[in-house]
């Protein structure tokens, strides 16, 4: 028996590829039943394809790929995907866990650890295998002694008229954020939200003439470094209880599939699982570079970069693009990382 702590996207996508495998599971989840988080809600469709589940009925938009901006200036980049309906889709998700012979326990939130049980109020049960799929405040990583780097990111749901909207949108702004704002389009509303404060998010909103009906209001953290420890032989972390999420883009579900892929895969030997993920580009460091690039741009850093690169496909950005920047070589080597980052996370699904 195999026990995952969570039922949000990385337990339940966990628990497919597992029990596509025979493996016995069973999903303990603090809340009473299956709740989204904050999220973009956009996914690859080569990663979304990978999961042993029927994704297609939970698709809100299809876009062609993610276009990023500064101002009236972008480039983007072609890969199709999906902004899903998170919510319906992680129902999904438990009731095909449920169908297919899964256990879920709601209302059982573990509270520690050991190297023999989790502990839950008034209950402790002897595990196995445990895997730690509870978040980004995650009980089960504190079992390794992780800590984590956050960045705080707000969203609004806003009806809004998406049918001439086929990108994600990721917006650089420092007037606005210290990363970075975005606008993903779904089947009759938009998710806009920005690393920052609501009151940021509302200035941005405004600046930019976005309006309507808010229908929905969240905030959560997101992981932006990675773990020191992932797995040893009996407990292994997936999700954002590993700090997974592409550090780049900030995205977690593409990162997740692959991971769930590689966890199912070795879950007779999770350090190899635990050294085969170390190892995967989804825990690139040339994410983490992309990552500290953008954080040390300034708005007329971007404006220098995006001026040269306006209105290109990313893999018609060539090296002489930027020969103008050679005079200020920081800038040089900021974009150069920005530039690898992206082409990164496209191949990996955003």
């Amino acid at each position: 028996m195999i026990h995952i702590v969570g039922a949000g996207p990385a337990g339940l996508i966990t628990s497919l590829f597992l029990l596509e495998k025979g493996e016995e599971i069973h999903l303990l989840e603090g809340r009473e039943r299956i709740k989204s988080s904050a999220c973009g809600e956009g996914c690859d469709a080569a990663s979304l394809k990978k999961i042993p589940f029927d994704s297609m009925p939970y698709i809100s938009k299809e876009v062609e790929g993610v276009k990023c901006l500064f101002r009236e200036k972008y480039f983007y980049g072609n890969k199709k995907g999906y902004v899903l309906d998170r919510q319906k889709w992680l129902e999904g998700m438990a009731d095909e866990v449920i169908k297919r012979g899964g256990r879920i326990s709601f209302s059982s939130r573990v509270e520690k650890i050991n190297s023999h049980f989790l502990y839950m109020k008034g209950e402790k049960i002897r595990y196995d295998v445990c895997i730690g799929a509870d978040g980004p405040l995650s009980v089960i990583k504190n079992y390794f002694g992780n800590r984590y780097e956050y960045m705080l990111g707000c969203q609004y749901e806003i009806e809004f008229d998406t049918k001439e909207m086929n990108y994600l949108e990721f917006y650089f702004d420092k007037d606005y954020s210290s990363y970075y704002l975005w606008i993903f389009p779904k089947e009759k509303s938009i998710n806009a939200g920005c690393i920052g404060k609501f009151e940021n998010l509302d200035a941005f909103l405004k600046e930019k003439k976005i309006g309507g009906k808010i229908i929905g209001k969240k905030a959560g953290l997101i992981p932006c470094n990675f773990a020191d420890k992932i797995a040893d032989e009996r407990v292994a972390l997936i999700g954002d209880a590993a700090a997974i999420t592409n550090p780049f883009t900030l995205g977690g579900i593409s990162s997740i599939i692959h991971a769930a892929e590689i966890l199912a895969e070795n879950i007779d030997n999770l350090v190899l699982y635990n050294e085969k993920l170390k190892r995967h580009p989804v825990l690139s460091p040339l994410l983490i570079k992309g990552k500290k690039s953008v954080e040390g741009m300034y708005n007329e850093d971007f404006a220098r970069i995006f001026e040269k690169i306006n209105g290109k496909e990313i893999n018609e950005i060539k090296i002489m693009d930027f020969v103008p920047l050679l005079l200020n070589p920081s800038l040089l080597i900021k974009a150069y990382n920005i530039s690898r980052a992206f082409l990164h996370s496209m191949e990996l699904g955003w």
